[in-house]
């Protein structure tokens, strides 16, 4: 439910096609600020379109929540429009989840903003979680009733921290709460009040009483326990503004009644009435309470960006020239606000520079360096179709056989009593190096990405049963990373070892790169010289560590390397003559060949004389990075990867320019030293 709140043909929906829909009440704004918040219950599918389309004008989600009546589940939520900081929305997780993806997110600047429990089967509890990008910030998650929750709130407000959230839930009639204390850059934090364990005529007389001293609510949630209703909130000191606490299930008449005073709903739970039928509570207000700003950029116009230069680097070049390089980069990463950036350059095979941009990490402001690692997305195509050459110049597999089928390649692994889709006996093992497989297009729905806790196998099956080849294979061009996961379960068929194994024990080790992995899904399981990774924008992200495993990721974009490291694979597979290349002369003619379907822009897991490049390029992309890896035909070969990215074609453009820049000045590099 809302997981990343995906947008397709329902953003053509306008709020008002909803109004006469049963079951689903929405309530918002007239015209023309209809737009500037909803609220809304309803099943599933209703609250979701809802969600979207606020989400695709600008909305933010504020409070959302759900309930079950006669086995059928019911949302509700409510959703702002105003300009704020990156936000996440996973699904809901346990308590030992919760606690490293606190750990994980902490390192990231990402702060709960919204959190709560709610029991599932057999009395587990799970928590959803909402987190908001604010740099310079720290929180803790608190669990009152606990054996230590009074000294760590003793503590946490010595420390300067103020209770930002809380929230109950009922576990085996037990209440429970869980709240988030938060330590910003503003010192001027309001006096508040918080209490929990409020029976509902207690909390409402609470409430009465505060207001009439000056305090409004900022948090007001209530729910069932045994036989009563329990609530909890916090109160600001906040004596311009006012608020209402309402209660029941017609939003318009709350709406109606309250729209003179310009309230606008801020937070909305339930609780079930003695005739089990669901009330809602719902707290409105004109007080714009935890409204975090968009964070401020990393680099303005006249920041001078820290750079580390590789060892040797600056004697190879004259001060004009490494001036020129610092500004290209730079200008690029100012532009985009790239926090971190690492890029190399050989010419003739030999080493000639390198240099890190920026900080690995912002928190903890820790510099790049050369020796830094970042995912390379796409740029694990052509190394998996390294290690398929290596397979053909073996003798093991033939660029065209069959896949699929009694003879094919993959045997009897998929074979079935019933037939697969159409064309998928014709698919050649040449065919996925040059995606020219006839479907499972990344665009429309990339099947690689689906069903995470499916192994390789499992997922293969799954996608030939439900995901047909739209055209015969050989005839169209259309970029697939599932035909790359083929690639890798057909290595580790013919290799008897992982994927990962062979192309390290194949690939890099014979590159003289042993330290080098597919990129684990979490900040806490991320190598050692591995870097940070950063959201774009101002909305709904891709969280960077919302992952596929390994064995699913890494044939078609799971590798982190240095660009120094990209670069000690290019030059053993780059068909020039200064170091032994580890394909046959044959492969290595043969790879660089484009296909006919791509009208003569990819051979087999490389582009070819594209962006202007007269060579071989692959870009690649992962959620929170970027890379791309250049090799020209004059000799000059380039890396480049920052720990940023944004979806749009032209973000590459961008990268592509920089490179540029780098090739048109070559001649910069004749001398015969070698930094490698």
């Amino acid at each position: 439910m809302i997981k990343g709140f995906v947008i397709n043909t329902i953003l053509l929906i306008t709020f008002s096609l909803f109004s006469s829909t049963s079951s689903l009440q929405l309530v918002h704004p007239p015209k023309p600020n209809e737009q500037d918040w909803v609220l809304v219950s309803g099943n599933e599918t209703s609250v979701d379109k809802v969600l979207a389309i606020s989400l695709a004008y600008g909305g933010r989600l504020v409070s959302m929540n759900y309930y079950v009546q006669y086995k059928i589940v019911y949302y509700y939520a409510i959703m702002h429009k105003y300009n704020g900081p990156v936000f996440l929305k996973p699904n809901p997780v346990n308590l030992t989840a919760l606690r490293k993806l606190a750990s994980d997110n902490i390192q990231l600047d990402l702060v709960p903003t919204q959190l709560c429990g709610q029991v599932v089967q057999n009395n587990e509890v799970t928590f959803s979680t909402y987190w908001e990008r604010v740099p310079n910030s720290n929180f803790e998650i608190w669990f009152p009733g606990s054996s230590s929750a009074d000294y760590q709130k003793y503590k946490l407000e010595k420390d300067g921290y103020y209770l930002f959230n809380i929230c109950g839930y009922s576990v085996s009639n037990r209440a429970q709460y869980v709240g988030v204390w938060f330590k910003g850059n503003d010192t001027t934090t309001p006096p508040y009040q918080a209490y929990y364990g409020l029976p509902l005529r207690e909390a409402l007389r609470k409430d009465k009483t505060l207001s009439t001293k000056g305090f409004v609510a900022t948090r007001f949630q209530c729910f069932n326990n045994r036989n009563s209703v329990i609530c909890s909130g916090i109160w600001q000191y906040q004596p311009t503004k006012s608020h209402s606490i309402e209660i029941g299930d017609n939003f318009k008449g709350m709406y109606n009644k309250l729209k003179s005073f310009n309230f606008i709903p801020r937070q909305i739970s339930h609780f079930f009435n003695e005739q089990n039928i669901p009330i809602f509570v719902v707290l409105w207000s004109n007080l714009d309470s935890y409204r975090f700003p968009e964070p401020a950029e990393i680099w303005k116009q006249d920041s001078l960006i820290p750079f580390t230069l590789y060892d040797g680097s600056l004697e190879l070049l004259k001060e004009k020239q490494l001036d020129f390089l610092n500004d290209r980069v730079t200008r690029f990463m100012k532009e985009l606000d790239i926090p971190g950036l690492s890029i190399a350059i050989s010419k003739h095979e030999k080493l000639k520079f390198a240099a890190g941009y920026g900080y690995a990490d912002l928190r903890n402001k820790v510099q790049v360096t050369s020796n830094n690692q970042f995912r390379v997305g796409s740029i694990s195509k052509p190394i998996t179709a390294t290690a398929i050459m290596l397979l053909v110049d073996r003798k093991i597999l033939c660029l065209d056989c069959k896949i699929f089928g009694r003879q094919g390649i993959l045997g009897t692994d998929f074979v079935r009593t019933s037939m697969y889709g159409k064309y998928i006996e014709e698919v050649k093992l040449r065919h996925l190096l040059e995606h020219t497989s006839g479907g499972w297009d990344n665009l429309t729905n990339d099947p690689a990405w689906i069903e995470p806790n499916l192994d390789l196998k499992d997922l293969i099956e799954t996608v030939l049963e439900n995901f047909h080849l739209q055209y015969k294979p050989g005839t169209q061009w259309i970029y697939s990373n599932f035909g790359y996961l083929l690639l890798g379960y057909i290595i580790e068929k013919y290799s008897h070892m992982s994927y990962e194994d062979f192309v390290k024990e194949n690939i890099w080790k014979m590159s003289n790169v042993t330290d080098i992995e597919v990129a684990r899904q979490t900040v806490s399981e991320k190598s050692p010289r591995e870097v940070l990774y950063y959201m774009s924008g101002n909305k709904v992200g891709f969280n960077p560590y919302d992952m596929l495993p390994p064995s699913r990721s890494g044939p078609w974009g799971g590798w982190i390397a240095s660009p120094i490291e990209l670069l000690h694979f290019m030059r053993v597979v780059d068909g020039f003559p200064y170091v032994k290349d580890i394909l046959s002369s044959s492969s290595i003619k043969t790879w660089q060949q484009p296909s006919p379907a791509s009208n003569g822009t990819y051979s087999l897991g490389w582009s070819i004389n594209v962006m202007g490049f007269n060579g071989w390029q692959h870009d690649g992309r992962m959620p929170g990075s970027a890379a791309m890896l250049v090799r020209l035909d004059n000799g000059v070969e380039m890396a480049i990867t920052c720990n940023k990215e944004y979806s749009e074609r032209e973000f590459f453009h961008e990268i592509g320019f920089i490179l540029h820049h780098v090739g048109n000045n070559c001649d910069w590099w004749n001398d015969n030293a070698d930094l490698f």
